[in-house]
């Protein structure tokens, strides 16, 4: 008897659990059999982006909750869409809802009624309503440099954000977006910007601009860097010299090729008299650098900013390792739901934009171009 309660109630468990599972597979398959080339569809939530349709891709950007976007095909479970700024990548059926016309037929038999032209508001390429604030955290070379100055407030009256720039190291200005402590970052280290979105922290790095490092030091030179012919060289002879040096120390772009430099040569200054750590800002450094007439490493455009103000000269150009590339990243709002993730992406929009990189071509002190734009289109 207990046997045959059993296994009722076996078999009835069995059969609510299969009914349930057919309700949720056919609901979920026809949502995604309900979309079809041509049709216009909605996220439902901040969705990945990714250049295949495949988890293993690479997220190429996020689509935040609501964005609308055109469907050009389907692939298994996942779905080719074109993005409002044109580009196509690749969502996951599950977060895409049909956007059904509101026009019943009737109506649209009908003269459409006169429409009064409204102000719209500024959007970015794949988001909607661009928020009222924005934290950018940036290099201090970019604000140094005073290209900030001239950038940020061109896009503040273009958008109608109010954007807060906290200029720090680009070591610090990663790891505060990686705390959602930021919005968008404009870095100068590509291996950490890499591993900052392999990680998931951010999407949609872009190229902005470059310039180069150059080793500044002494008028007149102690060390002879001069006389070398790249910056591998110029380090050592440095070290081997005992040369008075000036590092950021600070696990900035530049102090991270400073680094990487005397890595060429398994050198480690650190702890010597002559090596000194300001911990400060490139500018801060530079003076500071001028003031004990030592050499240091420093990107182009702030010395051009600042070669007035020193008693230095530059000793050391040219060399191919002293390449100096810029990008920008948003915070993933995967991660943080509350970062201001629209105006992230009008902020890169802008700053890739010809008219942001015309205002990065244009931009010079002391009758020198401290920047390169650099944008892909």
């Amino acid at each position: 008897m207990k046997k045959t309660k059993l296994t009722k109630l076996i078999v009835t468990f069995l059969l609510v659990f299969g009914l349930v599972a057919n309700i949720f597979t056919l609901s979920y398959g026809q949502a995604v059999e309900a979309l079809k080339a041509g049709d216009l569809a909605k996220t439902t939530v901040n969705v990945n982006v990714r250049l295949g349709a495949s988890t293993n891709s690479k997220i190429q950007t996020v689509a935040v909750k609501g964005t609308q976007i055109t469907i050009e095909e389907k692939v298994n479970n996942w779905y080719k869409v074109k993005l409002s700024n044109g580009k196509t990548g690749y969502i996951f059926g599950k977060y895409l809802d049909k956007v059904v016309p509101t026009t019943t037929p009737a109506a649209a038999s009908k003269q459409p009624a006169p429409i009064t032209p409204q102000k719209t508001e500024t959007t970015s390429a794949t988001t909607g309503k661009v928020e009222s604030t924005m934290i950018l955290a940036t290099t201090t070379s970019t604000k140094d440099t005073g290209l900030l100055d001239v950038l940020v407030p061109a896009f503040d009256k273009k958008y109608g954000v109010q954007t807060k720039v906290i200029s720090v190291g680009t070591g610090e200005a990663i790891e505060m977006a990686k705390q959602g402590n930021a919005d968008v970052i404009l870095v100068h280290a590509r291996s950490s910007e890499d591993a900052f979105v392999e990680s998931g922290y951010g999407v949609n790095r872009k190229d902005v601009m470059y310039n180069y490092y150059f080793i500044v030091g002494p008028k007149d030179d102690p060390a002879k860097i001069a006389e070398t012919k790249n910056a591998e060289t110029a380090m050592k002879k440095i070290f081997d010299e005992k040369a008075d040096f000036v590092s950021r120390g600070d696990q900035s772009g530049t102090h991270k090729k400073e680094v990487s430099i005397w890595d060429k040569y398994k050198l480690k200054p650190q702890g010597n008299k002559w090596y000194k750590e300001s911990g400060q800002g490139m500018g801060d450094t530079l003076m500071m650098a001028s003031e004990l007439g030592a050499y240091t490493l420093v990107d182009s455009g702030t010395w051009y900013a600042f070669a007035d103000k020193v008693n230095l000269k530059v000793v050391l150009e040219g060399d191919p390792i002293l390449f100096n590339p810029y990008g920008v990243i948003a915070v993933n709002p995967e991660k943080y739901p509350k970062i201001h993730y629209n105006a992230a992406m009008a902020f890169i929009d802008f700053i890739t934009s010809d008219e942001g990189q015309n205002i990065i071509k244009e931009y010079k002190k002391n009758g020198q171009n401290l920047f390169v734009p650099d944008a892909k289109k």
